[in-house]
């Protein structure tokens, strides 16, 4: 490279001025010529690679710099658009079609390529490539030829390129040109060989097996089950470990992890989900309705005690807009039919109601196709996927905005953020006023009520505050945003979009119509049988009527009338109460089912009474009381040797059994089987209870079983103290 005196002076050991740079070059001896291209007064033009070290690093720098600010507007304004001739020479050792990235790398390769094409002259090739790599790696060579650099490179190294790397690709440019800086197309990897043992440990790693959670105790079961020594588990825990680690990093590996040790609900929550687009829906084009433990203690309305009772609520999926909602004291469809029943009375029916598969939400009253509450409103009832509870997340996740929300404000919380503490002293505070009340029932001291519980109506209030403000006042973010820039409230997107012409609203007398729950019955001789109780009419005597299956719907607050439709829809008559049993009044439903409630939960208690009064044994006989026939089941059972407390006739019953040393019964059919093997052990209880279970229809179901072994009641004979059975 030849420069001027001009061009030289001011670089680094040289001076600022030309006249006297000119000396200098003159004294140092450096070879110079006349310029070219010019015809006299020219002037003179030194050789670069004579001068002095640092003078020629400044000079190299400086050219470095301008190269790239000169590539980089190539390649990036506008980007570079490398094409593919029509034919390719032979020469050309690429007839593949590269991809836009693979022609991007060339370019920049080849940008490289002539940043060292113009520091040769003054360097050489092999000294000129290695002071381009160190410039780049220092960052002296500007951030114009490290940005070529990194999209040249390819490497995890960044943009970092070495001296042979750069040499290479001049070689390659000099052979192939532009073709010959393409990288290299990625080949198929090959199968990496897994040792068997590593193979084990691996795939107990991949299961739903709760031990093998950890890698290390998969592999400590693996050293036991092939018998080795249990003190290599360690080296074989590492190299099933670099095994995962060599075989789990692409993105296929560990959705095949997470599907090998996941499923339903758990798995989906952890795999990539397609969201659900809203916008396109109108107003009551889908509700969405769903029931939720409310996450707090209250008061319920009947006795007072503490217990968490079941919201019900019913969403817009257009606007987020709770339409409905309704409190009960557990989970059932009269809850889902009464908020089902207060949105479609506010706002409207909708076309397709979508829900969860709950108890509520399923029964025959919510979706008989005949007469169930959907079919007489035309809804279309969608619920969702069992296990899949992603498909219901709209609805699922607003709870945290509303209803736990609402929950915090009471004593009585008792949400999973909850503060240990300050649960269990509520708690225990709750316990010890029942203890008290309880006590009170028998002395008639007055007791004060904690504050943690709220009452029922004070519950009441709290939801009916909380739908106000989630609809008024919570901007939700997957709504539109308003000229402000603020998200709408849920009200506001019902404004922005509600049509009145689409809207179906029933009236108070048909909302009572349409949500009477019903059931099919029979009608015979002029009456139907509803909940073992008669109701009557003359016009159930009809030709098209008698014989025949209707629906009667029915008031649960109100049992002294049902209303009678036929199949089809047509109303057919009012028929009166008129009870052919004996109570003297009609139950309610609301009753029959607070009486199945409580006998439940009496079931339950009666059932831990028992198991904590076996306990109380403190020595066990090892040997049976009874040796039965090896078909019979029987149990061992304790003798007990302390004198304990009176105990429930239920467990009276099972040390009167012990007494007659025989086994215990798991159904009424081990009975019946021990009974008939053992004829000279019947006693006065077993004449009744075998008149009973002889004439019921679990017998009836199995009296081929029984003849078919000799024990059936035919062949029974007369036993002494016996007369018959039926």
């Amino acid at each position: 490279m030849w420069l001027s005196a001009r061009e030289i002076a001011g670089m680094p050991g040289m001076p600022s001025c030309s006249k006297r740079t000119r000396e200098k070059l003159s004294r140092l001896g450096i070879p110079s010529r006349p310029r070219e291209g010019r015809v006299g007064g020219g002037g003179l033009e030194y050789d670069c690679s004579a001068l002095p070290e640092e003078t020629r690093a400044a000079i190299t720098a400086k050219q470095i710099t301008a190269a790239g600010s000169t590539s980089l507007a190539v390649v990036d304004t506008p980007p570079v658009r490398s094409f593919i001739p029509a034919v390719v020479e032979p020469a050309q050792p690429a007839a593949r079609v590269p991809s836009q990235a693979e022609k991007d790398v060339a370019d920049a390769r080849v940008r490289l390529v002539n940043m060292v094409h113009e520091l040769v002259p003054a360097h050489g090739l092999r000294s000129a490539c290695q002071l381009l790599a160190a410039r780049i790696l220092t960052g002296e060579a500007g951030s114009e030829a490290l940005s070529i650099a990194r999209k040249a490179n390819q490497r995890a190294r960044g943009d970092s390129v070495g001296a042979r790397t750069l040499e290479r690709w001049i070689s390659l440019h000099r052979a192939n040109g532009w073709w010959g800086l393409l990288p290299a197309p990625e080949t198929a990897r090959e199968l990496v060989q897994v040792e068997d043992d590593v193979a084990a440990v691996l795939g107990m790693y991949h299961s739903r097996d709760a031990r093998f959670r950890k890698l290390s105790q998969a592999a400590k079961e693996t050293t036991r089950m092939l018998g080795r020594d249990f003190d290599t588990w360690e080296s074989l825990y590492h190299r099933a470990r670099r095994a995962l680690d060599k075989l789990g990093k692409s993105a296929e590996a560990n959705v095949a992890l997470i599907k090998a040790r996941h499923t339903g609900a758990q798995r989906d929550a952890k795999l990539p989900f397609k969201r659900r687009d809203t916008s396109m829906l109108a107003f009551a084009d889908v509700y969405l309705i769903d029931g939720h433990t409310f996450k707090a203690k209250v008061r319920h309305p009947d006795h007072g005690a503490p217990f968490a009772p079941e919201l019900t609520v019913v969403l817009d999926a257009a606007t987020r807009m709770i339409v409905g909602w309704s409190v009960n004291l557990s989970e059932n469809v009269m809850a889902v039919g009464d908020a089902l029943r207060h949105a479609v009375g506010q706002y409207g029916v909708c076309a397709i109601l979508y829900g969860d598969n709950g108890a509520g939400e399923t029964a025959k009253a919510m979706d008989c196709p005949i007469d169930g509450f959907c079919a007489r409103l035309g809804i279309n009832h969608r619920t969702g996927i069992p296990g899949k509870p992603q498909g219901h997340g709209l609805i699922e996740r607003g709870w945290q905005t509303h209803a736990i929300n609402a929950a915090r404000k009471f004593g009585s919380y008792q949400g999973r953020d909850v503060d240990a503490g300050t649960f269990r002293k509520a708690a225990a505070e709750l316990a010890k006023e029942q203890r008290a009340v309880k006590r009170a029932e028998q002395t008639g001291e007055v007791v004060q009520l904690s504050t943690k519980a709220p009452s029922w109506q004070q519950f009441i209030d709290a939801v009916e505050t909380m739908v106000r403000e989630y609809n008024t006042e919570h901007r939700h973010s997957e709504l539109p945003k308003r000229a402000d820039g603020k998200r709408m409230t849920p009200a506001e997107a019902l404004e922005a979009i509600f049509d009145p012409s689409l809207q179906v609203k029933p009236s108070q007398l048909e909302l009572r119509m349409l949500f009477m729950p019903a059931v099919i019955r029979t009608a015979k001789r002029g009456e139907v049988t509803f909940f073992n109780q008669h109701y009557q009419a003359p016009e159930l005597m009809r030709r098209d009527v008698d014989g025949r299956e209707v629906s009667v719907r029915y008031d649960i607050h109100d049992p002294s009338f049902v209303m009678v439709y036929t199949l089809s829809g047509e109303f057919v008559c009012e028929a009166k109460w008129n009870a052919n049993r004996l109570d003297y009044f009609p139950k309610p439903v609301i009753q029959m089912a607070r009486e199945k409630r409580v006998a439940q939960a009496v079931k339950r208690r009666e059932q831990q009474i028992e198991t904590a009064l076996a306990e109380l044994g403190t020595t066990v006989n090892t040997q049976p009381l009874s040796l039965p026939e090896p078909s019979t089941p029987f149990v061992v059972l304790p003798s007990i040797t302390e004198t304990v407390p009176a105990i429930p006739s239920s467990s009276a019953r099972v040390v009167e059994q012990s007494a007659m040393s025989r086994p215990f019964f798991d159904t009424p059919g081990e009975r019946y089987e021990w009974l008939m093997r053992n004829r000279d052990q019947w006693a006065d209880a077993d004449a009744a209870w075998l008149r009973n279970y002889v004439a019921s229809e679990d017998y009836a179901e199995l009296h081929d079983y029984y003849a078919g072994r000799g024990m059936g009641w035919d062949d029974a004979g007369e036993q002494p103290g016996f007369k018959s059975a039926l």
